[in-house]
C-alpha cells in the first residue's frame, strides 16, 4: 500500500476553515496596526495586506471592503476595551475600592493597547461616523449600575455627596486617563516627561484616584479646619 495517497476524511475541509480564520485574524491585526497609524482615509488596502503578508484579495473575500475592516477593527478594540469592567459590574465593591480598580483597569489596558487610543483619536476625527455603526449604546450599562450602587451606600453614609451625576463622574474618569495617554508626545513638550514606567504610572493613578475621591467627598469630610 501506497501510504503517501492515505488520507483522512474530513481532514481537507477543516484545513481549509482553520486557515480561513486564521487570514481573518491576520487581516485584523494588521487593520487594526495600520488603521491606528494612518487613520481610515489614508490607510490602504496594499499596505495592509502587505504587514499581514496576505493577497490583497483577501479583504474583499473576508471583509467586503476596506471600510468594513476599519468597522470590524473598530469593533474589536471596543470589545477589548469593554471587556475590562465585565466584572466589575457584578462585584460589588465600595466606591473607593471601584474607583481606583477602574482607574488602574484604564491606564494598564491604555498603556498596554497604544493602537486603542489612536484609533479612537482618529474615529474621533471623523465625527464618530463608524462607531455610530456598531451600536454602542448601552455597553457601559454594568459599571454604571455598579458606580451608581456604590455611590447611593456612600451617600447615605454621609461620605459623599448627595447630587453626583455618576454618567458625569464616568466621563470624568475616562478623560483622566485617556489624555495622559492622547496627548503625550505634546505635554513632553511644555510640562516635560510622561513616562510608561510603572513607578510612573502608579503615582499617576493615586493621583487620579485621590482627586476623584476628594472630588466626590461629602463637603463636612472636605472642609478646612
Amino acid at each position: 500500500m501506497n501510504k503517501s495517497r492515505i488520507t483522512v476524511v474530513g481532514a481537507e475541509p477543516a484545513v481549509r476553515k482553520r486557515d480561513a480564520q486564521q487570514s481573518r485574524e491576520r487581516l485584523l491585526a494588521a487593520g487594526i496596526e495600520v488603521f491606528a497609524a494612518k487613520g481610515r482615509h489614508a490607510a490602504t488596502v496594499e499596505e495592509i495586506c502587505r504587514v499581514a503578508g496576505l493577497n490583497k484579495r483577501l479583504i474583499y473575500h473576508y471583509y467586503g471592503s476596506k471600510d468594513r475592516l476599519y468597522q470590524e477593527a473598530l469593533r474589536y478594540v471596543y470589545e477589548q476595551f469593554f471587556s475590562l469592567e465585565v466584572t466589575l459590574g457584578s462585584m460589588l465593591l465600595p466606591a473607593e475600592e471601584l474607583l481606583a480598580t477602574l482607574v488602574r483597569r484604564y491606564y494598564e489596558f491604555l498603556r498596554d493597547h497604544r493602537s486603542f487610543v489612536r484609533l479612537i483619536c482618529y474615529e474621533n476625527l471623523d465625527d464618530g461616523r463608524t462607531a455610530s455603526q456598531l451600536k454602542l449604546h448601552g455597553q457601559k450599562a454594568p459599571v454604571i449600575t455598579a458606580l451608581r450602587l456604590a455611590l447611593k451606600k456612600g451617600e447615605t453614609e454621609k461620605r459623599f455627596r448627595h447630587d453626583i451625576d455618576v454618567t458625569q463622574l464616568l466621563i470624568s474618569i475616562f478623560a483622566l486617563c485617556f489624555f495622559y495617554f492622547s496627548n503625550q508626545h505634546t505635554m513632553n513638550q511644555f510640562l516635560g516627561s510622561a513616562p510608561l514606567t510603572k513607578a510612573a504610572l502608579d503615582r499617576r493613578i493615586d493621583h487620579v484616584v485621590h482627586l476623584l475621591l476628594h472630588g466626590i467627598a461629602h463637603q463636612n469630610l472636605t472642609a478646612d479646619p
